[in-house]
């Protein structure tokens, strides 16, 4: 009689490090929420109403200058645009609204949070699902701007760089501060539909309330309470574009949305975490 182990034992199955889950789980995410026409649609007109009056503009700047390589401050258009912060509002509510909200409804939960991932494992995940999805609209613009733009002998390698630069930095400033904002809002609910108007509503109300507020007491201050117009100030810092009236200081600006970012963060996390889940 035999007595080794029979040859049909299931072997072991080899479970995935915390490095891969996280990896696995920030890719299938991100195919989730950019894998449906929808966003898709609006990445690509974002694209294109963005890209394509950048090169508008340095073109007409060159021409001005007589064949005179464009300026940094050429490259600031996208920011005067409306459309770029509507786009990537969109996006934002569209991908960031049931990026925990969904998880919420359904359990899942759970099943992410169990070992060897860790609750800010998930939340980096689900934060980069965001960063990632709003880049094709706050970054990736920019730089094919700034490519076209050099490769068309508009502007100089120098000037090239620090645009790129500029863009990527600014996008990364945005993009982490609705990643923020959505994280925190999805965290409050288990509807999708809730968590996205609450991001289009705070964003808006936000901007139009700081505005006001600013011109009805003549107060610069009350900008600062505005995500967008703290935005602008840095842009306005880094792009070299004078200002023509009273606006933000650029650094205090940089700190306030920094805090955002921060205290939104921390926010969510201590939410999710006095949150009962069962996680074994």
């Amino acid at each position: 009689m035999a007595i080794s182990p029979p040859r049909y034992a299931l072997q072991e199955a080899n479970r995935l490090g915390r490095r891969d889950r996280v990896w696995a789980l920030f890719v299938t995410n991100l195919r989730l929420r950019i894998g449906s026409p929808l966003p898709v649609a609006l990445i690509v007109v974002g694209l294109i109403s963005t890209v394509l009056p950048l090169l508008f503009t340095v073109a007409l700047n060159q021409a001005i200058g007589r064949g005179s390589t464009v300026e940094l401050s050429a490259f600031y258009e996208p920011y005067t645009n409306f459309l770029l912060v509507l786009f990537i509002l969109l996006l934002a509510a569209l991908v960031g609204g049931g990026i925990v909200a969904d998880d919420l409804g359904t359990k899942s939960i759970s099943l992410y949070l169990s070992r060897p991932i860790t609750l800010l494992d998930y939340l980096s995940a689900k934060g980069a699902v965001v960063v990632a999805a709003l880049s094709f609209i706050a970054i990736l613009p920019g730089f094919l701007g700034v490519v076209v733009a050099y490769v068309l002998g508009y502007v100089s390698a120098g000037v090239a760089l620090e645009a790129l630069g500029a863009y990527l930095g600014l996008g990364l400033l945005l993009t982490m501060t609705f990643a923020a904002l959505a994280l925190f809002l999805s965290s409050l609910t288990d509807r999708r539909a809730w968590a996205s108007a609450g991001i289009l509503a705070i964003f808006l109300i936000d901007d139009v309330v700081a505005d006001a507020l600013a011109g009805i007491y003549q107060n610069v201050s009350w900008l600062y309470a505005s995500v967008w117009e703290d935005q602008l100030a840095v842009a306005r810092d880094l792009f070299g574009v004078a200002n023509t009236g009273p606006h933000p200081d650029p650094l205090t600006a940089l700190l306030v949305l920094v805090i955002v970012i921060i205290a939104l963060s921390a926010v969510t996390y201590f939410r999710l975490e006095r949150m009962e889940l069962v996680t074994e």
